[in-house]
């Protein structure tokens, strides 16, 4: 599948391969976030190719060593493709070959040749929580992800995120804590806060301390109880208050809402539990609701949020139908 991704990546697949290619990304969602940090090290290592000599046949090997000892995690195993010409391993040559030395080059601003090996924390099915080299702490939320070096260099310490996540991070002035995601870098010293990165929309509430939030045309600085919002379609940071609790729910397990319209509730139940709750009345969707469900059955929620407004819930067809 790596040979076919950058016969993808290069435009030189056929029809029928770039049809593979789109079916193996909407098999699994750990499929696409695959390929995105596959993209990242070919775009990056492109630019550096010119520059670049290498023992070819060495530095292939060295790379496909490198994706089986998990640098770029895959829950699934895909066909293997083969190269059938001179000039497509040129091309797989090219981007490749530099793999996580050039990556980390890029991303973290090491002396060039300085190779930094990188760990991966995944969380497929369940909640992952885990430390960080620095003793800080990320929470992943299902199907995310997060990319760091082994071991932070001096001047910073860089994570690579997909997905949504929290961080409890341990200060150090010295060396400020970055997250990127999308289009947007997350600059802190010491403090907690949540970034959620789902498709081309970046979200980030800071439930402690000072974040700096920066997009290449914009940067905007918040504070506890604050929250930015962006898309790789717009220019603006959106910064607002944060209204409600509800982004918490995968680390507390508790669905805390205060006055919250309902359809923000529903977001997350459908997220939470994998269900697909739609409103057939759009009247009942701006319903306020305050109350709190502590690691709730979804249909005991459900026969509560049925009788608080007096509506019907019904199930049909892999629907849960609100009207």
């Amino acid at each position: 599948m790596d040979d076919l991704l950058v016969k993808h990546l290069t435009g030189e697949a056929t029809e029928a391969e770039m049809l593979q290619v789109e079916q193996w990304l909407a098999e699994d969602e750990a499929n696409q976030h695959y390929f995105d940090h596959f993209k990242l090290i070919w775009e990056e290592s492109v630019q550096l190719a010119n520059v670049t000599e290498v023992d070819e046949q060495a530095a292939w090997q060295r790379f496909q060593h490198r994706v089986q000892e998990g640098s770029f995690p895959r829950e699934k195993a895909a066909p293997v493709w083969s190269l059938n010409s001179s000039l497509m391993r040129a091309a797989v040559i090219t981007g490749l070959i530099i793999g996580i030395a050039v990556l980390t080059y890029v991303l973290f601003h090491n002396n060039p040749g300085t190779v930094v090996r990188m760990a991966t924390i995944q969380a497929a099915e369940a909640v992952t929580s885990d430390s960080l080299p620095d003793g800080s702490i990320v929470t992943l939320n299902k199907h995310s992800q997060v990319s760091f070096p082994e071991k932070f260099p001096d001047n910073k310490r860089s994570l690579q995120l997909n997905g949504e996540a929290f961080f409890t991070v341990k200060p150090d002035k010295k060396k400020p804590f970055e997250v990127h995601t999308n289009n947007v870098t997350i600059t802190v010293v010491g403090t907690s806060f949540n970034v959620r990165s789902r498709g081309d929309t970046t979200e980030i509430i800071v439930e402690t301390g000072i974040v700096k939030v920066a997009t290449e045309k914009q940067t905007v600085v918040l504070t506890a109880g604050q929250k930015a919002l962006t898309s790789l379609n717009e220019t603006v940071l959106q910064k607002t208050a944060n209204t409600d609790q509800l982004y918490n729910y995968y680390r507390s397990k508790k669905f805390v809402c205060d006055e919250t319209p309902l359809w923000k509730l529903v977001d997350k139940l459908n997220e939470a539990y994998n269900v697909h709750i739609v409103f057939e009345n759009d009247a009942i969707r701006n319903l306020p609701l305050t109350t709190t469900f502590d690691n709730e059955p979804l249909d005991k929620i459900l026969n509560i949020i049925k009788s608080t407004f007096n509506i019907s819930v019904t199930k049909e067809k892999g629907k849960i139908i609100l009207r």
